[in-house]
């Protein structure tokens, strides 16, 4: 019987040992050593091997059936040693007291033989009271120095092959340690080089084609929607940032989004989109424009509207694309590599084409910005317009400059004095942000002033504004819920435009307001080039102008949904005094597919005075379709953006109707005072009516009276829309304005 089977042990089975720190964990039979009674075991710990011999005292304390498998054998080997003793005492007179003390002394020496005498070759010495080994062959029998030799140099063995690997284990660890240093020390300071060089390994993987492919081709679809990414700037070089952005074909755009696990390990999340077209950093503005904006100048001489926008992030490269390449050092653009002036361009092109020469269209331009939900012109030295809509629902920008150009010289002027005027200030995500959305438009008219066909090309402003609505200063807060507002609203006309829909909601928001004709009639085209920035510190919000385009280009895929007719009685209320005048609505009703139901409305609050107006129908939709893409339920967070929202377009209100009422009241004091300059120069003379002279003065002091009253309630009630204003916003979550 080998020791293992006697102690109750097999190699390969696991006990439980204890640590010199104090752990106890289970471990794997590797071997045995009888001469000194241990047993070596092994583990896995730390991606490494370990091995350790135990006393089989030490690992009998842990496994109570080793204990038990011990203790029969001690028992057995006890009694066998009984009669042997017996014997030799009643042979050699050696007294039994002797005898066991013989035993207890070869058992405390660890000695203990199974095996009989005649094979174990041990013979009874009488005289001397011990047994004693017989010599005989050296390949039957060996001595117990031997076997505790040979035991010995197996657990050597097996350490130093533990030791072994262990080391070699080190060294792999080490090197592995230097050429990591070493490509570290290479990159310089750079703390994102892991995820590059992981980016980097990646893309070997992938074919990737720079440029536009050879059998590109413009989009011919109603709406189509565009990429394109800009090269690494200066300052991304400078803070060794990543480019995390990769463009392998003409369509599809990858995002390696950058993550660290619970245990900090480093990995790539990537986000694959596909669009009509993807344009990489090497692609110029002219390849931009041929795909993107080119096709839509034809569409305005077939007595279409067309509009192309671009969208994405402050710094990704908006305003060079429309606007064209920034001059060094001087902070403006040369307008001539931009598509406000390509586009003219080829307006003038067409336009001196034989075919619509007979038509004898003239060109001519406007340019304003969106701000805050009010309207500047930029050729007029940003006055503030009124946007009114008649009775045809056809909407007008009043006092908007439109002027007449003939030469590319012209159109360049008028784009340079525009982007100098443009509005920018600082926001969460970067210092110059455009705060406007900046509108040029090329406008034909036939020879009796007939509108013929527009293109509208907008520069929007940065998409991060949005999340910039919970900020303290009322400015910023209400530039960020307006862009925030646009955006959505924008998003929902492209839909009802690809849709077919019978209500486009225009009137939700000032940009879709005077673009209305963009989203309405057969011949209407829309492009939108989304534009991303590729550094690390931007995925973000690459992120999220990807996301929102793509949800763009998906509804150019849908099915014409049914839709229900808006009813009459709402159509026929009083509009609200954001239109010029009570406009019935007569656009058909509105898309079915975003109705909820009605326990759903509860969380519109109580009806407001804005409730019966047009826009706050557009709004209404607008946060339904909001609500509808987050699963059709509502949040007290979605309550929360509608009531601020609400409360913004109602401050904008307001105002408009303060500032009107105190123009009206300065022109009125004007006439006033020639009154009262005429009823004291009837004073001075010698002979007056005293009695008319008290009465006409009496009617102008209540005039005055009148007026300054409703300007002070007017003025009032200003206030208290300010006050609500502030009081929704502070209610308002910046992660729930994100859609």
């Amino acid at each position: 019987m080998n020791p293992g089977e006697k102690w109750g042990i097999r190699i390969g089975e696991q006990l439980q040992i204890k640590r010199s720190d104090g752990r106890v964990h289970a471990a794997v039979v590797s071997g045995f050593n009888e001469s000194n009674e241990s047993v070596t075991v092994e583990w896995f710990e730390n991606q490494e091997t370990k091995g350790k011999e135990l006393d089989l005292r030490h690992v009998a304390a842990l496994n109570p059936s080793v204990a038990m498998a011990i203790k029969r054998s001690s028992g057995v080997a006890a009694s066998s040693s009984k009669a042997s003793s017996s014997g030799n005492s009643g042979g050699s007179g050696i007294k039994p007291a002797a005898a066991a003390s013989h035993v207890r002394r070869k058992t405390k020496a660890g000695v203990h033989s199974k095996l009989p005498k005649k094979q174990a070759g041990i013979v009874s010495d009488s005289s001397s009271g011990y047994n004693t080994p017989t010599p005989g062959p050296t390949s039957q029998s060996s001595t117990p120095s031997e076997n505790r030799s040979v035991g010995k140099d197996k657990v050597a063995s097996k350490i130093q092959d533990i030791a072994n690997k262990r080391e070699a284990r080190r060294a792999n660890q080490e090197a592995k340690l230097k050429q990591r240093e070493a490509a570290k020390a290479n990159r310089g300071d750079n703390p994102n080089w892991e995820f590059g060089e992981m980016i980097r390994k990646y893309c070997e993987n992938q074919v990737v084609q720079k440029g536009i492919p050879a059998d590109a081709s413009a989009s011919d679809r109603k709406i189509s929607v565009c990429v394109r990414k800009r090269p690494m700037n200066n300052r991304e070089l400078e803070r060794c940032d990543v480019d995390v952005t990769t463009i392998p074909d003409g369509e599809h755009t990858l995002i390696h989004e950058c993550k660290n696990k619970v245990d900090l390990t480093k990995y790539l999340e990537h986000h694959k989109f596909r669009f009509d077209h993807s344009f990489d950093e090497t692609v110029d503005n002219a390849q931009v424009y041929k795909y993107t904006a080119a096709p839509l100048v034809k569409t305005i001489f077939d007595k279409g509207m067309a509009t192309c926008f671009a969208y994405g992030q402050t710094g990704s490269g908006k305003t060079h694309t429309m606007g064209g390449d920034f001059v060094d050092g001087t902070g403006t653009s040369d307008a001539r590599a931009g598509i406000y002036a390509m586009a003219a361009e080829d307006v003038f092109r067409y336009n001196n084409d034989p075919s619509f020469a007979s038509k004898n269209l003239s060109v001519s331009v406007s340019f304003f910005e969106i701000y805050g939900g009010k309207v500047f012109d930029l050729l007029n030295n940003q006055k503030r317009l009124r946007v009114l809509e008649d009775g045809k629902q056809n909407v007008n920008v009043v006092g908007l400059t439109e002027k007449t150009v003939a030469t590319m010289s012209d159109v360049l002027r008028v784009v340079a004095q525009g982007l100098q005027l443009r509005a920018s200030g600082s926001t969460s995500a970067n210092q110059h942000s455009s705060r406007s959305h900046a509108v040029f438009q090329i406008i034909l008219r036939t020879d009796k002033k007939k509108l013929h066909g527009k293109l509208s090309l907008i520069d929007l402003a940065g998409n991060e504004r949005g999340a910039d609505t919970s900020n303290a200063d009322r400015q910023t807060r209400m530039e960020g819920a307006e862009i925030n507002k646009s955006l959505l609203a924008l998003k929902e006309c492209i839909r009802a435009l690809s849709m077919k829909s019978k209500h486009t909601p225009y009137r939700a928001s000032k940009l879709t307001q005077v673009l209305r004709d963009s989203f309405v009639g057969n011949n209407a085209r829309s492009c939108m080039i989304a534009m991303i920035s590729p550094g690390l510190a931007s995925c973000e919000h690459t992120l999220n102008t990807l996301r929102y385009a793509d949800r763009v280009k998906e509804l150019k895929a849908g099915k014409t949904s049914s839709s229900s007719s808006i009813s009459k009685g709402n159509s026929n209320k009083a509009a609200a005094p954001l239109l010029a005048a009570p406009i019935p609505d007569k656009s058909g009703g509105e898309d079915s597919d975003l109705d909820l139901d009605d326990e759903d409305e509860n969380w519109l609050g109580e009806p407001s005075p804005l409730e019966t107006s047009l826009a706050r129908q557009d709004l209404k939709k607008l946060h339904k379709s909001l609500i509808k893409g987050k699963g059709g339920r509502s949040s007290p967070d979605d309550a929360a953006v509608f009531t601020f929202h609400n409360a913004v377009a109602e401050v904008v209100e307001a105002e408009e109707r303060v500032v009107e009422e105190h123009r009206a009241m300065v022109d009125f004091d004007r006439e006033m005072m020639s009154e009262e300059e005429r009823l004291l120069k009837a004073v001075d003379g010698v002979d007056y009516d005293v009695e008319d002279y008290a009465r006409q003065l009496e009617q102008i002091v209540q005039k005055k009276l009148e007026k300054l009253s409703s300007l002070k309630n007017s003025v009032q009630s200003f206030r208290t829309q300010l006050q609500r204003e502030e009081a929704a916003s502070k209610q308002v979550k910046g992660e729930s304005m994100k859609f």
